[in-house]
């Protein structure tokens, strides 16, 4: 998500590993390291909100941080430095922000927050960059996602391709207008979404005011409040996914 967001991300591999990683269990990015860190460091991530893990697998120099005392918690760096800092490459520090496999609200903070309904989960055994995957598709769901005024908000409606993952698939497909993400405070001039696949997967439209998202075949993935157009942006082939805005 660097470059943006979870979006940017997928520009770098390093941004992408950064942007769309959530997972729930210890092993970290570093597991030499990371796994060192005990489990009150590391946020229980079967509850929806800041997720620890994901941001440690992005900035694992932060992992030495909290070994060393420096920091309590991956939360604690984000508020203190993170949510308005920079990493050591210059780059804006971005927060991850998920959900369950239940009906969630998701709300970030900071000056680039990643939210997403689903939660995802680091596959220890996959040796490359990035080794995540979605533990659900988020079937069933109705998930809000609140972009955080004044920052630039990337929200995260399907999964992308990683050492982990080899097939990007839309989240919020499979009960027809039952399941979906509900996107509030949204900013054209600053956030963006991402989706699974290619743009012509898709249809988009404009019921009372509010940017619908759905499959060709008419499966509603999203609802954007008080937006009456947004337009697709780059695709990433490479990961599968290509971003609205």
């Amino acid at each position: 998500m660097k470059p943006f967001l979870f979006s940017a991300l997928l520009i770098t591999s390093s941004a992408i590993a950064v942007a769309c990683q959530p997972t729930p269990q210890p092993p970290i990015a570093n597991q030499s390291t990371a796994s060192e860190i005990s489990a009150t460091q590391i946020d229980n991530q079967e509850k929806a909100g800041f997720n620890s893990e994901i941001y440690l697998l992005a900035n694992p120099d932060v992992v030495k941080l909290i070994q060393e005392g420096k920091f309590k918690s991956a939360l604690d760096h984000y508020e203190k430095v993170g949510k308005s800092g920079k990493n050591s490459k210059g780059e804006v520090i971005e927060g991850y922000f998920t959900g369950t496999s239940g009906n969630d609200t998701v709300t970030g903070f900071g000056q680039s927050p990643c939210l997403t309904g689903i939660n995802f989960e680091i596959v220890s055994d996959k040796k490359g960059p990035f080794p995540i995957r979605p533990k659900t598709l988020g079937v069933g769901e109705v998930d809000t996602l609140i972009a955080t005024k004044g920052s630039k908000n990337e929200f995260l409606l399907g999964s992308f391709i990683t050492i982990a993952n080899p097939k990007a698939e839309p989240f919020y497909v499979g009960k027809g207008d039952a399941d979906y993400a509900r996107i509030q405070n949204f900013t054209k001039s600053q956030d963006r979404i991402s989706l699974a696949g290619q743009p012509q997967q898709y249809k988009f439209e404009t019921v009372k005011g509010n940017f619908r998202i759905l499959t060709a075949s008419g499966d509603l993935i999203a609802i954007v409040e008080g937006i009456d157009k947004l337009e697709a942006g780059k695709v990433f082939k490479k990961y599968g996914v290509f971003t609205l805005k």
